[in-house]
């Protein structure tokens, strides 16, 4: 997707009054998210990025960006950028949940992960139909042919996802989605790529084949058990120590 602005005809200059060039700032940027230029999610140009493109001090820049944040039309993340908003901030100036998971380290994902996956491996070894079994050996099945990584990262996406979506909880459910969309950022494939060795995809598929057993059988602790084993070895080849 073109980061450019481009719906600027001329930079903004200081010809005009600075609370005007704040205005033109989130007029511009906000033209942006409605024509779909930059769709929900979308990261923003850097600030470098528009000040030069916009003609405006970084200040005066920082300020249209604030206004755009408070209104709950972007969320910026300190390190990470800004992205646009999916859905207005609701009452009371909270972040919308997905943009908060947007703006998440592969270190903060992972924690989260180690709480809900475990216990919702529990509550789907007793609540999985078999259509749901079958999905999942489905998911590993064509996470062993596939021929790259990010295939590889999609097949496992969806299965983990299928193991939370059996616990058959559809707050639990929501909540793991939102945190799956990190998958699909270009940060986190990134590291992946870096380090999802053919060995380490090959204890993934072993480690998955035991958690699925588990499952079949109808043993929660096994099952929660396996899954939290293998989060940990993920963590570990994601971030070390």
């Amino acid at each position: 997707m073109d980061h450019h602005i481009g719906s600027a005809p001329h930079p903004l200059k200081s010809r005009i009054r600075a609370s005007e060039v704040i205005s033109a700032i989130v007029d511009q940027i906000e033209r942006n998210i409605v024509d779909g230029v930059w769709p929900p999610g979308h990261r923003l140009p850097t600030e470098r990025d528009l000040e030069l493109e916009l003609g405006v001090a970084r200040n005066t820049l920082r300020k249209g960006l604030k206004t755009l944040e408070d209104a709950g039309k972007i969320v910026r993340h300190v390190g990470r950028g800004s992205f646009v908003a999916d859905t207005p901030a609701p009452v009371g100036g909270l972040t919308p949940l997905l943009d908060r998971v947007l703006g998440s380290s592969p270190s903060e994902v992972m924690e989260i992960r180690l709480v809900l996956e475990p216990w919702a491996a529990g509550l789907a070894a007793t609540r999985a139909t078999a259509a749901d079994l079958a999905q999942m050996r489905v998911c590993i099945a064509q996470a062993a042919v596939a021929p790259d990584v990010p295939t590889f990262e999609k097949w496992d996406g969806e299965l983990h996802q299928t193991i939370i979506s059996s616990a058959k909880n559809g707050l639990l459910a929501g909540l793991y989605e939102a945190i799956n969309t990190v998958r699909h950022q270009a940060e986190w494939m990134k590291l992946k790529e870096r380090t999802v060795t053919d060995e380490r995809r090959a204890a993934y598929q072993r480690q998955h084949g035991e958690i699925v057993d588990a499952l079949t059988e109808r043993d929660p602790e096994k099952a929660s058990t396996l899954i939290r084993d293998h989060l940990v070895a993920v963590r570990f080849s994601l971030l070390g120590g």
